[in-house]
């Protein structure tokens, strides 16, 4: 049978099938202890084939999953029975997935929540999440898709719906269903194709993202969180990484509910680097560069999605090439949900004294933007420290003191810190830097405005 949006043969089935479940028949078959079976629409047998296509461990001890869409259970139970410690997550409760609980004395834990409602803060984060059809359920589906990577730390396999690939430069479409187009059904609201589904799971945050199978308009795949290790001994010299900032106003402050972009500034030898040979870390986690481009001399730009679902405060960057070990970490700030910096991310260097070079106030880029209409005030000093963030860093401008609004490493000891100016700088301006509450530098004037 044909299966796609608007069959007439693939809507009948569905609507059978959807009589057959309010009926009380279940979707997934249950295997009891005894070996005795509460019998459902999917056998045991097309059940196990399903979970086989992913190759899961049979050992899953010490592991956290999330089964989000449920249903009757029988991956999560299996998860179980595997030795993993699971949550099962569908939009209703079910008798069917209860009972079954109760008579596999299970411990699985059973929540009644929508996609929307999850979150890494009220469940925690766990190592393996399932996310079996769900995906075209969603009327926000990229949504849901970074909802499963704020949720995992490891691993996340995938299988959803897919419309039949055509032959297109870009084969990456997906069909949008207004009406019951898919099945007859009011919740169908989505058929990417199997190309699509692959680059949606890259573009809400996955590191990897491996296809599966392909079966009956099922596509089934496996996202990974995690770049893989790089080698003992690398060929290539390691990237130098001068800052991370966002896409907007070039600080190094990201607020949870805009949509910012990660901009990595980094120096390699190499030339011709490519999207594909540049590999991101957010706090370990992968990122995939939407582009990398050249911005001069052994210098390049990363630019990515924010990972989604960071918590406020403190978060840590670092890259590599293809055949390289990883860069020097710099950091950048999550504001909370009010536009805020969190409390405590100040660290204890107080007894270090940096060395103030320079000071030098550079002209607006954009002279539209207000947070910089009067330039950028550029100062040079030296620090031995291995990280610092906008927050370590106070600078005293004319008697007023300001938190720099990036703060990037040069190299070989040498950093620089930025701060936007929204107004003039008085002539002969004094400047001088500390670290945190810790001893200020020498101050510099600034002859020249």
């Amino acid at each position: 049978m044909r299966i796609a949006a608007g069959d007439a043969g693939f809507e009948r089935r569905v609507q059978e099938l959807s009589a057959s479940a309010q009926d009380r028949v279940r979707y997934h078959s249950i295997e009891l202890h005894d070996g005795s079976v509460l019998p459902g629409l999917q056998s045991l047998d097309h059940l196990r084939w399903r979970l086989s296509l992913f190759n899961l461990p049979a050992d899953l001890r010490g592991k956290r999953v999330l089964d989000i869409g449920a249903w009757d259970g029988w991956f999560s139970f299996e998860c179980e029975r595997r030795g993993a410690e699971v949550v099962a997550v569908d939009c209703v409760e079910l008798d069917t997935f209860l009972e079954a609980r109760s008579l596999l004395h299970s411990k699985v834990e059973y929540l009644t929540l929508d996609v929307d409602e999850l979150s890494a803060a009220r469940l925690g984060q766990f190592d393996i999440v399932l996310f079996f059809g769900v995906l075209y359920h969603l009327r926000h589906p990229m949504l849901g898709l970074q909802k499963v990577v704020e949720l995992c730390r490891d691993t996340a396999l995938i299988e959803s719906f897919v419309m039949a690939s055509e032959a297109r430069a870009i084969p990456t479409i997906m069909e949008f269903y207004e009406g019951v187009e898919l099945g007859g059904q009011i919740d169908n609201w989505c058929g990417p194709t199997t190309e699509c589904l692959l680059a949606m799971c890259r573009s809400a945050g996955f590191a990897e993202v491996e296809l599966k199978d392909v079966t009956n308009g099922r596509a089934s795949l496996t996202a990974r969180r995690h770049w893989p290790q790089p080698a003992d001994h690398p060929v290539d010299t390691a990237p130098h990484l001068n800052a991370a900032v966002n896409n907007r106003t070039y600080v190094a402050t990201f607020h949870p509910l805009k949509d910012e972009y990660l901009c990595c500034y980094f120096k390699s030898p190499l030339h011709g680097l490519t999207a594909a040979e540049v590999f991101v870390e957010v706090d370990g986690f992968g990122l995939r560069p939407i582009q990398v481009t050249a911005a001069g001399a052994d210098a390049y730009q990363a630019d990515c999605i924010r990972p989604p679902g960071l918590a406020p405060g403190r978060h840590e960057v670092r890259l590599r090439t293809l055949h390289s070990g990883r860069s020097n970490a710099v950091s950048f700030t999550m504001l909370d949900e009010h536009g805020a910096h969190p409390s405590g991310m100040r660290r204890n260097i107080a007894d270090c004294v940096p060395d103030l070079a320079s000071a030098e106030l550079h002209p607006p880029a954009d002279r539209r933007l207000t947070v910089n209409k009067f330039g950028t005030l550029v100062c040079y000093f030296r620090s031995n420290e291995s990280t610092l963030g906008t927050m370590d860093v106070c600078l005293e401008v004319a008697a007023i003191l300001r938190e720099p609004h990036t703060v990037s490493s040069l190299g070989d000891g040498v950093w620089q810190a930025n701060l936007l100016l929204s107004e003039p700088l008085p002539p002969g301006a004094e400047i001088r830097i500390r670290f945190g509450e810790g001893p200020w530098s020498p101050r510099l004037i600034l002859s020249r405005i």
